[in-house]
């Protein structure tokens, strides 16, 4: 994985992370998948990125649901990220 960008609290950012858990009570067969997600960063720590007011902007393709209030995405499954504003 190569070095994230710093980023704080109120940046909106651009996501692109591996989900490869549960969804909606069911397991996703194969491979994880490839999710992008924008929104505010709430917290950025050590163990992961903190969204709040998100959109996953492949939520159809990946089987998800398009707006969320939140989320919380592990440091480890983060493959990039983009600073917006």
């Amino acid at each position: 994985m190569s070095k994230l960008p710093l980023v704080k609290p109120g940046d909106i950012i651009r996501l692109t992370w591996k989900d490869h858990y549960r969804v909606h009570n069911r397991p996703i067969k194969g491979t994880p998948g490839i999710v992008e997600s924008w929104g505010r960063v709430a917290e950025y720590t050590d163990e992961g990125i903190a969204l709040f007011q998100n959109r996953v902007t492949n939520a159809a393709e990946v089987g998800v649901q398009e707006c969320m209030d939140g989320q919380f995405v592990l440091t480890c499954d983060i493959i990039d990220i983009e600073v917006i504003a």
